[in-house]
C-alpha cells in the first residue's frame, strides 16, 4: 500500500534513518512517520508514542486504516519511555519540537538513547542548543540535512551514541547552530540558509543600531556567518 502524505522535511528524516527492525517514533504526533517506515520497508515494526492522547488517537486510527496495527504499536507515554521498555536493536526519530526539549528528552532517558543505534532529530528551533548537547555529551553526529519548505528551513540531524565528532579546521571554533558535516558534504543544501540567517541578522542588527544600540553576540554571529560562507565558497567539493 502506498503513503505518500510526508512532506520533504518527514521524507529526509525517513531517509536517515535508514533501515531498522524497530523505529521508535516519539512526538510521533499523527503518526505519518511511523507508518511510512513500516510502509517502505525502513523499518520491521514502529514503536510510536506521543505524551498527547489526541495524537496517540490520531496515529492508533491512521495504522487501523492502513491495516498495520500489527507492525504499528501506538503508545500514549512521555519521553523516551517507550523505547526504554524495548530490546536493542532499534533507532530512535524525535521530531517537531525544540532542539533544548529534544536534548532534555535525551538527558532524561540517556540508558534507552544510549543503547539505540541511531537517533534521528529535527528540531523546530534551538538547533544550537541541541547540537551542542550531543557534541558534549558523547553523541557522534554523523549525517545533518538541510531541507526548506515554503520559506522555512529545517536542519536534520542523525547521531550515534559514544560515537566521535571531527569538526574540520576551517568551521568556526565552538560554534554549533549550523552544522559542520552540512558545510562540508552538503553545501548546497546549507548555503541558502546560511545567506537568510545573514540576512536576519543583518536586519536585526540594524533596527540595534537605530535604537542606539550594538548588540556584541550579534556582531559576533554575523562574523561567523560570514567566516563559514566565505570558507565553503573557498572549498572544492567532490561531485
Amino acid at each position: 500500500m502506498r503513503f505518500d502524505r510526508l512532506d520533504e522535511r518527514l521524507k529526509t528524516v525517513l531517509a536517515l534513518i535508514g533501515r531498522c527492525e524497530t523505529l521508535a517514533d516519539v512526538g510521533c504526533d499523527h503518526g505519518f512517520l511511523s507508518a511510512a517506515a513500516v510502509l517502505t520497508g525502513a523499518a520491521d515494526y514502529a514503536l510510536a508514542s506521543d505524551i498527547s492522547p489526541v495524537s496517540a488517537r490520531k496515529a492508533e486510527r491512521l495504522a487501523k486504516r492502513l491495516g498495520i496495527s500489527e507492525k504499528m504499536t501506538v503508545i500514549c507515554c512521555d519521553g523516551l519511555a517507550a523505547a526504554a521498555a524495548e530490546e536493542p536493536p532499534y533507532t530512535i526519530a524525535v521530531c517537531g519540537m525544540g532542539g533544548e526539549l529534544i536534548a532534555r528528552i535525551l538527558d532524561k532517558d540517556a540508558l534507552a538513547a544510549a543503547r539505540a543505534e541511531r537517533i534521528v532529530m529535527q528540531p523546530m528551533r534551538g538547533e544550537a542548543e541541541l547540537r551542542e548537547y550531543l557534541f558534549k555529551n558523547g553523541y557522534g553526529i554523523t549525517d545533518e540535512r538541510v531541507v526548506k519548505e515554503g520559506k522555512r528551513f529545517y536542519q536534520v540531524i542523525a547521531a550515534v551514541p559514544k560515537g566521535v565528532n571531527t569538526v574540520p579546521d576551517w568551521f568556526p571554533k565552538d560554534w554549533f547552530r549550523f552544522g559542520w558535516i552540512a558545510a562540508e558534504e552538503h553545501p548546497g543544501e546549507l548555503m541558502p540558509l546560511l545567506e537568510h540567517y545573514r540576512a536576519v541578522y543583518a536586519r536585526e542588527l540594524e533596527k540595534a543600531r537605530a535604537r542606539g544600540k550594538d548588540p556584541a553576540p550579534l556582531v559576533i554571529e554575523i562574523e561567523r556567518v560570514d567566516a563559514l560562507m566565505d570558507a565553503m565558497k573557498g572549498r572544492t567539493y567532490e561531485a
